[in-house]
């Protein structure tokens, strides 16, 4: 079945996940180096036969722990049965003694078979429930060899990973398009990939197979050596081996241009004849790639939407193609990229865990067969709507052209046993698909009824292709359905090589009856009409052909034969009148069934997913505007006019050397769009080990116990500053779960384990210098041992089960590692869930036990930082207020007036505050709101944030160091939230310059930016370190909005003073810039808009005389570019009219903000610029 239809629908905003191949479980044991029982007997005889081959540390059991989510990381629920045993070979070799030991277990006796799984993405043959899986997910690797040119491919890998390890080579290879997809299955069914066009389908690039046949033996087969195998093996499937490795040819990696696009469905005859144009090209444009998709997604729309994926395999954008007419209409949905293979593969993943059913058919590249294919489409989706509920199903139909060339390419190269080399027309493959959502209560028989309906539809289209004589017998395996015969197509030749070659290579027929699934060609017909042609033309004796009649002769029959059969008939009427009376008697007895039924148990089916989620290429799904990137939302028709109108820079400053390149200025704003989203110092682990097995974690290292115990007896001594940072934990909990780790008696939850290694972590990376001084030890040494907690954190993450059972000890785990996560929001906002779940929000008020008093706590903190990353993020928060019950932190240190329950206080109302000026002033909801009524709001909010600024600066000369950085932090969030609230209120001229703010905003800005540069400039001088810790969490909870709105007033009045501040912002933030990906997003952003208000600001300066003359330009463009579109002409008091606002900005106040930026930027193209910019400051996806 198609998996790439289901990635698709991962790229156009919905939240995605991959799923891990191999999967741990939570808990952390010691392991005996043995998956079952090695040194005894488990009762079942396959299973006892590995272990007896010496292969029982490769054997899972379904007693093991390891089993179930071995299970989990097949891709289909419906795949997902459990066999005796899984075998899990790392080398070839084992797999050939797993083999023989199988094959040759009690002599083949008994109803048990085999199956072997690669990647385990396929729909049909991976799995079996009655016997044993020899999986072969261990066997992963891939290595270049550049001097054959050759790229060794192991069967188990994914090609997200395969692209990965070639790609630092710098290669690549005709592989998958969905980065979770097994190497095995693809390319043994063929495989189509962007390179078919140059390079023909996968299997075409394979120039050496390693195989392991069915009496263990391992041969190669290429064109010099087994010659037959080898062209059997492309694209014959499982018939005739287990394949261990694939010797590739090599392409050089370069990047792909990749365009995702989603249209209306009233496009639909435009898309079609571009479909059919596409397909009938000539292979001078074989670069070209094209996938057109007709999906029914509830999630995304309401309505059947077209989706379109044009890939150019050498980055071209330029070349024409009848693509050109689609990217002409207007799409709701388009994102347009330059990325290497490997990224394209990683992002076309989605969460696993579906149910799936999908069908394929191949026909003439005829408009009239693809728009009837549209029509019953519909009328699936209508059906499928009706039957079940319409949230929970996803239904999808695919065009991809074949076109003639292809075939001959895959001839150049020996063959396949496709056999399109007989089809002489450009060809349309279809593929239909649907996907049940795991959740849906009765999913098992909405698929069924899913099934019945796919049926129907194909049939449907395969019949009108007949009709119009334009069906092509083909059907390609990788996505046909287990009731299609995909090999019975592939031409009558090919169908004997492959009935041969079986013969030849497994005279035992291990692959037709002991490994059944997948397709095979014992099942397959010659053809299926009759009388047999492909039969006869090969002169060859066919099985299903209709053999004459035999001659008819009388047989004499002995006497006692008929005593014998009215023997029998009398005792079947015996039985008969028996079972008459039995059913008379249950008429007359009232039945016991259902009373019986009432009291049976059912069990029902698991609801949490053990699944686990890849969570570094995870797809975020919808993102609203950040902040920071809200306030230059509305850059492009602005700068375009202003840098044609304008002649403030001239050529003089353009060649100094702070000169901005064009192709600069666009690189640092596409950092800029996303530059107040949160990111981490951590990219995704490189070189750490997954945490894949439950000996993980025993096996990784942890710092040396007598310094972890001297760090434990400093905190029990010395107040650290972790504590005072995360009241979630105390001090001498957080030393138990230390002494649990480094002395564990007993199964240690993952959860432990990351809140022992995190805590540790900023424990050592806190010490100051007298504190290492007293243990004996230098920073430099406790930073090292910190590396090692960082790099269990960093494993621990790749084990993280977003979808268990939540506590309160999880919600404290993900609190530490959002702090340094690349995926902060998610996380967070997984935690505010889990919140919910446990009924965090509900506590009771007059409980002040230690646990509730615990809860409580973690309650808050989790809400103060969603609350926080929701505004930077621009996401809608999972906690509302209005649903809180728990007690407010006022009311729980109603007896304390210290500086830690000050703080706290000030923290929660700010989460409040932050939470209700989001919700009134930026919301969707707003925008229906009047400017008087804004203006209205922000004065109350302006007086509350007052007042939390007040209640922090009471005692703040008595307040010690150790809270010094929370206090800096409030009052950079308090002043940064009173920037972004003054905004909505205008200026106080109506002729002000476009770029100016209200005098209270510019103020609040200022206030802002001197705290971070006074509170930087102490810390840099202490611990460089700490600075950027420090830094990356203000960026992840404060809209640095403060920085443009400054930018905007230096050059609105020239300020000198202005623009120190704003330097100095950007000198604070370059030393940790390049370690850290959040802060150098900024720091490059921030950088761009000083650069261009000092140049503003310093032409300004000079050309004074013409000073005059450009405060006539500006008037003249303002009324143009600040009034609204419906209204060009509008007045000068056009500030009193209602405007309409998007998060978090004044549309009508920003479509000017970068008016003020006027430059004359020497030979540039202007329109070119715009356009550079516009995509990377209006489009998250970016």
């Amino acid at each position: 079945m198609l998996n790439f239809w289901i990635a698709a629908a991962a790229l156009c905003g919905r939240a995605a996940a991959a799923s891990s191949g191999l999967l741990s479980t939570p808990f952390l044991v010691a392991r005996n180096g043995s998956y079952g029982l090695a040194n005894g007997s488990s009762g079942i005889l396959p299973c006892d036969a590995l272990i007896q081959a010496g292969l029982g540390d490769r054997v899972l059991f379904a007693t093991d722990p390891e089993y179930e989510p071995q299970i989990q990381s097949w891709y289909a629920k419906n795949n997902r049965l459990r066999p005796y045993c899984l075998v899990l070979p790392q080398n070839t070799k084992e797999v050939s003694t797993a083999l023989t030991a199988l094959v040759n277990a009690n002599d083949g006796a008994g109803d048990w078979h085999i199956a072997v799984r690669s990647g385990g993405h396929g729909t049909t043959g991976n799995n079996i429930a009655n016997g044993v899986t020899i999986d072969l997910t261990m066997m992963n690797s891939s290595s270049y060899d550049p001097e054959t040119n050759l790229a060794k491919i192991e069967p188990g890998g994914r090609w997200r990973n395969v692209y990965a390890d070639l790609e630092k080579q710098g290669v690549t290879v005709t592989g998958g398009r969905d980065g979770d997809v097994g190497v095995g299955g693809f390319l043994l069914g063929g495989g189509n990939s962007f390179f078919s066009g140059r390079m023909g389908f996968g299997c075409d690039s394979v120039v050496n197979y390693e195989v392991v046949l069915g009496n263990g033996t391992i041969v190669n087969a290429n064109n010099e050596t087994n010659a037959d195998l080898w062209r059997a093996l492309k694209g014959g499937s499982s018939n005739f081996g287990i394949v261990t490795r694939y010797d590739m040819e090599a392409l050089p990696a370069r990047d792909l241009l990749y365009d995702l696009r989603y249209l209306s469905s009233n496009y639909s005859e435009t898309v079609i004849e571009a479909v059919a144009g596409f397909a009938d090209q000539n292979q001078s444009l074989a670069d070209n790639h094209l996938i057109t998709f007709y999906m029914y997604n509830a999630s995304i729309t309401p309505d059947i939407f077209i989706g379109t994926i044009k890939v150019n395999t050498k980055g071209n954008g330029n070349e024409s193609t009848t693509f050109d007419q689609v990217k002409k209409l207007p799409a709701f949905y388009n994102v347009t990229v330059l990325q290497s293979m490997a990224k394209a593969a990683a992002g076309s993943q989605l969460v696993s865990g579906y149910s799936g059913a999908g069908a394929t058919l191949t026909f003439n590249n005829d408009p009239q067969i693809l728009r009837y294919g549209v029509e019953v489409f519909q009328d699936f989706v209508e059906t499928l709507k009706r039957s079940t509920d319409p949230t929970k199903v996803v239904g999808v139909l695919f065009f991809q052209p074949i076109p003639t060339y292809m075939a001959q390419i895959s001839k150049q190269r020996g063959g396949n046993m496709l056999g399109l080399d007989a089809v002489d027309h450009n060809a349309i493959m279809w593929t239909g698909g649907v996907a049940i959502d795991p959740t849906l209560e009765d999913g098992g028989a909405a698929l069924a009824i899913a099934q019945v309906e796919m049926s129907k539809m194909t049939a449907k289209i395969r019949e009108f292709s007949k009709s119009v004589k334009g069906d092509i017998d083909f059907l390609y395996l990788n996505y046909a359905d287990a009731s299609q015969d995909s090999l019975g197509t592939y031409s009558a030749a090919n169908i004997q090589h492959i009935r041969d070659v079986a013969a030849q290579y497994d005279p035992a027929e291990v692959f037709q009856k002991r490994i059944p699934g997948g397709f095979k060609i014992s099942r397959t017909k010659c053809d299926r009409r009759s009388p047999c042609a492909s039969c006869v033309t090969l002169e060859v004796a066919c099985r299903v052909t209709r053999r004459p009649p035999e001659k008819r002769q009388r047989v004499v029959l002995s006497t006692k034969y008929d005593e014998a059969v009215q023997d029998v008939s009398r005792q079947l009427g015996d039985v008969k009148e028996m079972l008459q009376e039995l059913m008379l008697s249950k008429e007359a007895t009232p039945s016991s069934t259902t009373a019986s039924s009432d009291h049976t148990h059912h069990s029902p089916p698991p609801m949490i997913d053990e699944q686990l989620p890849n969570l570094y290429n995870v797809h975020e799904g919808y993102n609203g505007d950040s902040s920071f990137q809200s306030h230059a939302h509305r850059v492009k028709n602005t700068l375009e006019a202003t840098l044609a109108a304008t002649e403030l820079i001239n050529a003089e400053v353009l060649e100094a050397p702070t000169r901005v390149s064009p192709r600069t200025f666009a690189e640092l704003l596409h950092d800029a769009s996303t530059a107040n989203t949160t990111t981490s110092d951590y990219a995704a682990p490189k070189s750490h080990p997954r945490s894949d097995d439950l000996d993980l974690f025993g096996n990784l290292p942890l710092p040396p116990l007598d310094v972890t115990l001297k760090v434990l007896r400093l905190v029990k001594a010395e107040r650290q500053r972790f504590f005072a940072d995360m009241p979630i934990f105390r001090e001498d909990e957080f030393v138990d779960m230390c002494r649990g780790v480094y002395f564990a008696t007993e199964p240690i939850s993952l959860w432990s384990w990351i809140i022992v290694n995190v805590g540790l972590y900023y424990i050592f990376f806190g010490l100051t210098e007298p504190n290492c001084r007293r243990m004996g030890t230098t920073m430099e040494a406790m930073r090292s041992h910190g590396g090692v907690l960082k790099a269990n954190a960093e494993a621990a993450m790749q084990s993280l089960r977003l979808c268990s059972e939540p506590s309160v000890e999880s919600c404290r785990a993900l609190a530490l590692l959002v702090r340094h996560s690349a995926i902060a929001w998610r996380l967070y906002s997984a935690t505010a869930r889990w919140c919910l779940d446990l009924g965090l929000h509900r506590l009771p008020n007059d409980v002040n036990e230690p646990d509730i008093y615990m809860k409580r706590s973690v309650f808050w903190h989790v809400y103060i930082w969603e609350k926080g990353l929701a505004m930077t993020c621009g996401q809608t928060p999972v906690i509302h207020h209005y649903d809180v019950t728990t007690g407010h932190p006022l009311t729980l240190y109603v007896h304390r007036n210290d500086l830690p329950a000050r703080l706290y206080v000030a923290f929660v109302d700010y989460a409040i505050m932050a939470g209700e000026v989001q919700r009134t002033l930026f919301s969707a909801q707003a925008r229906n709101t009047s400017q008087q009524d804004r203006i209205q709001h922000v004065r109350r909010f302006a007086a509350r944030i007052v007042e939390i600024q007040e209640s922090i600066e009471l005692e703040n000369s008595s307040w010690g160091e150790m809270f010094h950085a929370a206090t800096a932090l409030m009052e950079i969030k308090t002043h940064s939230l009173l920037t972004m609230v003054y905004r909505i209120l205008p200026p106080s001229s109506p002729q002000s310059h476009p770029l100016q703010c209200s005098d209270t905003c510019v103020d609040a800005a200022r206030k802002a930016l001197s705290t971070l540069i006074k509170f930087g400039e102490g810390r840099m001088k202490q611990d460089l370190v700490g600075w950027k810790s420090m830094l990356n969490t203000i960026l992840c909870l404060v809209p640095l909005v403060s920085f443009i709105v400054l930018a905007g007033n230096a050059i609105a009045t020239s300020s000198s003073a202005d623009l120190d501040l704003l330097s100095s912002v950007v000198s604070m933030m370059a030393p940790v810039a390049p370690d850290s990906p959040n802060i150098r997003k900024i720091h490059e952003a921030c950088e761009m808009f000083n650069w261009i208000a000092n140049h503003v600001v310093s032409k300004a300066g000079d050309d004074s005389s013409n000073n005059k003359g450009h405060q006539e330009q500006v008037s003249n463009i303002n009324p143009i570019v600040a009034s609204s579109t419906d209204e060009p002409n509008m007045p000068d008091g056009a500030y009193q009219t209602p405007i309409d606002y998007s998060f978090p900005m004044a549309q009508q106040d920003w479509d000017s903000v970068m008016t003020g930026f006027e430059s004359e930027l020497g030979g540039w193209d202007l329109r070119f610029l715009a356009n550079t910019i516009e995509p990377y400051i209006a489009n998250t996806g970016w």
